[in-house]
């Protein structure tokens, strides 16, 4: 019977750590693409203002959205890698058996935190998602003539841009559930280590 149980234990490990792992490099990846896209947005308008004198209208606004998806998954990434802000002055005089069950409130906690983030940032969007964003409608307006596609005026409406907290919302739930079903199983150290 504990054969049994340690397969078991060792199969839960192992899911637990390719997911964990999985997610961990999809948050990576989004954190990365979105600080590039920024880069290259600020670069590119910077270098047409200085050379012809105007930049693009919504090269000024469209970094600003982007930035905060990047943060989003930046957030899931750090909180993926036990590198968020924590207070460890407490921490450090916990015994190590306290400290795991003090690190699994924590990721029991920020899974309702980012439930309800995902939740307050759905609120938001059907309140507020339809409103005109005033450097990307022209934008989207030039999009749609061009495309022939109707669909493409919502781009110059803050429904995609402020999804970026439904999307971090679930993203940090994903994130803390995986800590949290990471830690059940693991072993305290005698010295945890600090964030």
């Amino acid at each position: 019977m504990p054969i049994i149980f340690k397969k078991a234990e060792l199969m839960y490990r192992t899911t637990v750590q390719r997911i964990s792992h999985l997610f961990t490099g999809l948050f990576a990846g989004g954190a990365s693409i979105s600080m590039f896209a920024v880069f290259i947005i600020i670069f590119i308008n910077s270098v047409r203002r200085y050379m012809i004198g105007k930049s693009v209208e919504w090269g000024e606004e469209l970094p600003i959205y982007i930035a905060v998806y990047g943060f989003m998954f930046g957030a899931a990434y750090a909180y993926m890698q036990d590198r968020h802000v924590r207070f460890t002055i407490l921490v450090g005089f916990l015994p190590p058996l306290m400290t795991k069950w003090l690190f699994l409130l924590v990721d029991a906690a920020m899974v309702v935190i980012g439930s309800l983030l995902a939740w307050s940032g759905w609120q938001f969007v059907l309140k507020r998602g339809s409103m005109e964003s005033s450097g990307m409608i022209n934008l989207a307006k030039d999009l749609q003539t061009a495309t022939g596609y109707d669909w493409m005026i919502w781009l110059g409406h803050f429904y995609p841009y402020q999804a970026a907290m439904i999307l971090g919302g679930i993203m940090l739930t994903i994130a803390a559930t995986l800590k949290l079903l990471g830690r059940i199983i693991e072993e305290p150290s005698p010295r945890q280590e600090e964030g």
